[in-house]
């Protein structure tokens, strides 16, 4: 690594595991097949395996209450509401429902993960005034949104307070 200039580098791409679009760089800075291909990265085709389970059924038809799911849900595939891809729930992970009395997801978790991504502020910084003395400050909050937003000094001094 050293002779090739790459020591205290990050590790190269082309050593990773993961295909370009199965890491979360596809989140930040999202490119297409073509494009991560083009630089010589690697990338994963979407071709999903069906899992090898007794019953496949649709998320709609799923029971709303988790008290109406039966244990051998674990030996079907759930078929993802919006992406149709068929996903599994593991023991552990129907046990965690019902014990915190949840539903089942009726997404496959890569449309979850996706959705959660979404709803997340944009990676840019606006100027905005502190909305307790006014001193103006950077934040991910949009001027429009309807967010209070604290500069460091009164954030601090408000959580402090409530100890």
């Amino acid at each position: 690594m050293q002779t090739h200039g790459e020591w205290g580098e990050f590790f190269p791409i082309s050593i990773s595991p993961n295909a370009y679009n199965q890491t979360v760089a596809q989140d930040e800075f999202p490119l297409t097949e073509a494009e991560a291909k083009a630089r010589g990265w690697p990338w994963r085709g979407e071709k999903d395996e069906m899992p090898k389970v007794s019953k496949v059924i649709p998320a709609e038809k799923l029971p709303s209450s988790i008290d109406d799911i039966p244990d051998d849900i674990l030996n079907w595939a759930i078929e993802c509401e919006a992406t149709k891809r068929p996903f599994r729930i593991i023991k552990q992970e129907l046990d965690l429902y019902r014990t915190m009395r949840l539903p089942i997801p009726r997404f496959h978790p890569d449309e979850r993960h996706r959705r959660m991504m979404a709803l997340r502020n944009p990676r840019k910084l606006w100027q905005r005034k502190c909305h307790k003395c006014g001193k103006e400050m950077q934040t991910t909050y949009q001027p429009s949104r309807p967010e209070v937003v604290y500069c460091e000094t009164c954030y601090l001094a408000e959580v402090l307070e409530d100890l």
